[in-house]
């Protein structure tokens, strides 16, 4: 507020702060996206673990690849 009592010039979005907000909601949506494509699959993940024949190559290796960063799976 100005001694005047006007609120003054409105703030104006400027490259640095466009790029300082990106970078504070860059990590939550990619959080959020492997989050997300982690339940998507987890369904079929969990079947094949249900579904594996005795003999065959284990789930747990291609399942730690697909679903490895998000440590609810």
């Amino acid at each position: 507020m100005t001694s005047d009592g006007s609120l003054g010039d409105r703030p104006r979005l400027t490259g640095g702060l466009a790029a300082f907000l990106a970078i504070m909601v860059l990590p939550a949506l990619f959080a959020f996206v492997v989050v997300l494509g982690a339940w998507a699959v987890s369904d079929e993940v969990y079947a094949a673990e249900r579904a594996a024949a005795p003999g065959s190559a284990p789930v747990a290796a291609w399942k730690t690849t697909l679903v490895g960063l998000c440590p609810i799976h």
